[in-house]
């Protein structure tokens, strides 16, 4: 691996783009910035597709269905399907059903979209009446005589939860350290999670962190970004070859640290997070392979060399 960041030229572009058949992109800051598109970003992935190449969007966001994103990417003139979207909702989802089968029983802290997620890959997702109902001040130590723990329940899925309870924390306490081999699985660590007002607001982190606190454990594994997992479980079920992939961010400590970790190539833009001078002072994982000022930047470098 390359010890310091390549920075593109304009004449760099035609074969850097030859080197990579699959093309992993972050979003926001990468494809959007809020509600607009970054400048150039819809025709540089319209230009990516007319030459064959794969494109993912991947998102540590595990709160919404992959099918919520497809509203905001035709909104902004981009093609995408279902099939295009990868978060780390999915990757749970895939990751319990490929370790325990269809069918297989879990219970989850998290949104509606995390559910739906768990549901569609072929989980069942248990959600008790009693635990689930909002109308009832029962909790903690009163909580399991209203109801039996289903010693089936084969794993906890924790994420951003939108809803989330002392009743649901109870629960899934009680599945982890009741049942034997109940595994703690984590969508992802992002403690904060930026709002349209311009706060920030807890994440996954705040929920994974509180079972982890009262189990006195972490979890037993993480599925997003920037560890290796997710990644991994694309490659897998897509049969890619990763020597022809590339991973595109804003952000060393999340999109490039997983395109390293994860054995693939990585491209930092600077629409983002992360700034050139961070960049060229980072070590070890956060080191990008090659970075450029904007996604957009490489469709109007492509679009140049054809006239």
């Amino acid at each position: 691996r390359q010890a310091a960041t390549k920075w593109l030229d304009r004449e760099d572009i035609e074969k850097f783009v030859d080197q990579y058949d699959t093309w992993l992109l972050d979003c926001d800051g990468v494809i959007w910035l809020g509600e607009e598109a970054v400048q150039g970003v819809p025709e540089t992935l319209a230009e990516l597709r007319r030459r064959g190449k794969r494109i993912f969007f991947v998102s540590n966001n595990a709160s919404k269905h992959r099918s919520t994103y497809l509203s905001k990417f035709q909104k902004l003139g981009i093609e995408a399907s279902v099939d295009d979207v990868v978060t780390s909702a999915l990757g749970a989802a895939q990751y319990v059903v490929k370790k325990y089968g269809k069918g297989a029983k879990v219970f989850a802290c998290g949104t509606a979209g995390l559910i739906h997620e768990l549901s569609d890959a072929g989980a069942t997702v248990v959600q008790p009446q009693y635990v689930m109902d909002t109308t009832t001040s029962s909790s903690g130590p009163t909580l399991l005589p209203l109801g039996e723990l289903d010693m089936d329940i084969k794993a906890v899925v924790a994420g951003a939860d939108w809803t989330l309870t002392h009743r649901k924390l109870s629960y899934a306490t009680l599945c982890l350290t009741c049942i034997p081999g109940c595994e703690f699985i984590a969508t992802n660590r992002d403690r904060l999670v930026p709002a349209a007002d311009g706060r920030k607001y807890p994440g996954a982190g705040a929920t994974i962190g509180a079972l982890e606190n009262v189990i006195n454990k972490p979890a037993n594994v993480t599925i997003g970004k920037p560890g290796p997992m997710l990644l991994q479980i694309l490659f897998d079920s897509s049969g890619l070859d990763k020597s022809r992939a590339i991973m595109v961010g804003d952000r060393l400590d999340t999109d490039i640290e997983f395109g390293r970790k994860g054995g693939v190539d990585t491209l930092l833009v600077l629409t983002g997070v992360s700034s050139r001078e961070l960049a060229d002072s980072a070590v070890g994982d956060q080191v990008a392979d090659y970075g450029v000022k904007s996604l957009g930047d490489i469709g109007t470098a492509l679009s140049l060399l054809k006239k």
